[in-house]
């Protein structure tokens, strides 16, 4: 196996780790953040704010991991084209 196959190897690796890592724990984040934000929307008095607290809370989340996920997607586009160049670069030797 060619260095280059392996190095374009460990790259999709690597984004593939974060990209699930950053879903799971997005995931895990909303999912352990709804029970006590689900109790707080059930108290009359607070509800209205709690309600409120919790969109902001999932949006800031929602938008947190897709930026780890663009920028991941950004970085593996960088390492794809610069993997290539490397390749052609081998290849007029």
């Amino acid at each position: 196996m060619s260095s280059l196959k392996l190095v374009r190897g460990m790259r999709k690796l690597l984004t593939d780790a974060v990209e699930h890592g950053s879903r799971a724990v997005e995931t895990i984040q909303l999912e352990t953040a709804k029970r006590p934000f689900t109790v707080l929307e059930a108290i009359s008095p607070i509800a209205v704010p709690a309600k409120t607290v919790h969109v902001f809370y999932d949006a800031a989340v929602n938008v947190t991991h897709a930026s780890i996920r663009g920028v991941n997607g950004v970085v593996g586009i960088a390492l794809d084209a610069a993997i290539a160049l490397a390749e052609k670069t081998t290849d007029e030797e």
